[in-house]
């Protein structure tokens, strides 16, 4: 729970898949996991949010967007 409302509240701290590549995919709003090669890292906060918050179905991705638009957290 800590980690989602980490990754919603700095939602600007992380990349999209669309804003990386113009592919238009169905994956274009996941957030985009960076490339490293450090096991240290890839078990930290930063890098397991992004994959958390992947996982999660895409109405509860929607809802946390809506709220980073709307200002309520």
């Amino acid at each position: 729970m800590f980690m989602m409302m980490m990754v919603i509240k700095n939602k600007h701290l992380f990349y999209t898949n669309n804003q990386i590549h113009c592919i238009h995919t169905r994956f274009k709003t996941n957030l985009h996991p960076p490339t490293v090669n450090l096991t240290k890292f890839q078990k930290g906060v930063y890098y397991s949010a992004i994959k958390i918050f992947n996982n999660l179905p895409y109405n509860i991705k929607d809802l946390a967007n809506e709220t980073v638009l709307f200002g309520m957290l």
